[in-house]
């Protein structure tokens, strides 16, 4: 039976252009057929089986080692090599393309670097963020607004968006090619990428809460800062937790675990009653809190003062 590109599944039955740009043609035509064919689809599929064998958890990743004959924490894409793509392809399942030999792969990149920048924009895209994302019922569901308890739907929200975050094959590749993005600036624009995929629902999610919950952002906080501080707090969370499993960050569960804590202490700074707003950023805010926290930091108008040795007076 032969497969067409429509018959293969989501995200290799879409179209690439813009994304694998890197096929080898003599004509213009020529590659524009051979980016959106079957062909290149399937072995991108290889490359992301590669990847998800590696980096999508510990048994895969060990087992993967364990056969290389190399240690489990060995690091780097390095098993992403031309001799292990062509043992992949070989085993892919239709509707995938099999392939034989390096000779097909040859043909259709001139160089396995080619072959590496083409698979990490691919994966990197937004396209493949919520097919490995995969817990939108448990982080971003209506209960959000609807439980009666905010806190506690912070603390299961954040509380199962760590937890997928830590299964993602993705968000692990991510911190590998984070630590050598400074090496090919593609890599940013890659990544930049993945980051629109996972943040465009979250802001969609974090304005109608906001506005349900009868809060508004504080001046001088927009909705991009907001959403970056949150997934900047997700991501280290995530980090402390795949290198130290027992520090207990994530919890045993979403009551009280130390991520969701960390929100609502963003959240406690950042939103305002909707009715009653106080009109002060969070640094005027905040300079008001510890002017009452120590007075002797300000003199009589408000001011700061110190005396000749730079202490308070």
């Amino acid at each position: 039976m032969t497969y067409g590109k429509k018959d293969l599944p989501f995200p290799y039955d879409q179209d690439f252009s813009g994304i694998v740009t890197r096929v080898k043609g003599i004509r213009e035509a020529t590659r524009v057929a051979l980016v959106n064919s079957p062909k290149v689809a399937s072995y991108l599929k290889a490359g992301a089986n590669l990847i998800e064998q590696h980096f999508g958890g510990d048994d895969a990743a060990t087992a993967a080692a364990a056969e290389s004959g190399r240690k489990p924490y060995w690091s780097g894409i390095r098993f992403l090599s031309e001799r292990a793509l062509s043992r992949e392809m070989e085993n892919l399942e239709p509707p995938f393309l099999r392939q034989k030999g390096d000779g097909p792969y040859r043909s259709t990149w001139a160089c396995h670097d080619d072959y590496l920048n083409d698979l990490l924009a691919f994966l990197f895209h937004d396209m493949n963020y919520d097919p490995q994302y995969n817990a939108e019922f448990e982080t971003r569901g209506t209960w959000l607004i609807a439980d009666g308890s905010f806190t506690d739907a912070l603390d299961r929200a954040i509380y199962h968006e760590l937890q997928a975050i830590c299964r993602m094959p993705l968000f692990r590749l991510q911190l590998l090619m984070v630590a050598t993005a400074h090496r090919n600036d593609g890599i940013h624009d890659a990544i930049s990428s993945n980051y629109d995929g996972a943040l465009d629902p979250w802001k969609k999610i974090y304005e109608q809460t906001i506005a349900a919950r009868g809060f508004q952002l504080r001046k001088g906080v927009t909705l991009d800062q907001f959403a970056n501080m949150l997934a900047a707090i997700t991501e280290g969370f995530a980090i402390r937790n795949l290198g130290d499993p027992s520090s207990g960050v994530a919890g045993d569960g979403p009551a009280g675990n130390l991520a969701g804590l960390a929100v609502i202490a963003i959240l406690n700074s950042c939103l305002e009653p909707a009715g009653a707003p106080s009109g002060k950023t969070l640094r005027e805010a905040f300079e008001e809190i510890s002017a009452r926290a120590r007075p002797a930091d300000r003199d009589t108008e408000g001011e700061h003062t110190t005396d000749e040795f730079g202490g308070p007076t």
